[in-house]
């Protein structure tokens, strides 16, 4: 009688491929979580620098009517 060859080098290859296929699809499942989240931070960033700027301008109109009040008082005090 000849040995029947066993069938376990063919599920140990089953097992590998599964288990590739699960770490790809985990892979890229944490691909998209990490992009979606960078996604956001990048959108909150813009709002910040959209803000800043905002605020920025408001900042330099404020300037503006602080030293056109201060000629105004300075140029009244002097004769």
């Amino acid at each position: 009688m000849t040995p029947q060859p066993s069938n376990r080098n063919g599920s140990r290859w089953a097992g590998v491929i599964v288990t590739i296929a699960m770490a790809a699809l985990a892979f890229t499942v944490q691909w998209g979580v990490v992009t979606t989240k960078l996604d956001g931070v990048e959108k909150r960033l813009d709002e910040l620098i959209v803000e800043a700027r905002s605020l920025r301008t408001e900042y330099q109109a404020v300037e503006r009517r602080v030293s056109f009040l201060e000629g105004r008082l300075n140029g009244r005090g002097t004769p």
